[in-house]
């Protein structure tokens, strides 16, 4: 992931944190599944 992408989801996760609600839960942990499957996907591969 390029640093320009990076700091775009940091951004978009940053505005996500001040929505409430079930649809706002779900998106977090959504978003956070997918960084942990790819973490644990370099993990293996190294």
């Amino acid at each position: 992931m390029t640093i320009e992408k990076q700091r775009e989801v940091i951004r978009l996760w940053n505005q996500l944190r001040k929505v409430e609600g079930p649809a706002a839960e779900e998106l977090r942990i959504q978003i956070l599944e997918c960084f942990s499957e790819k973490s644990n996907a370099r993990r293996a591969a190294a």
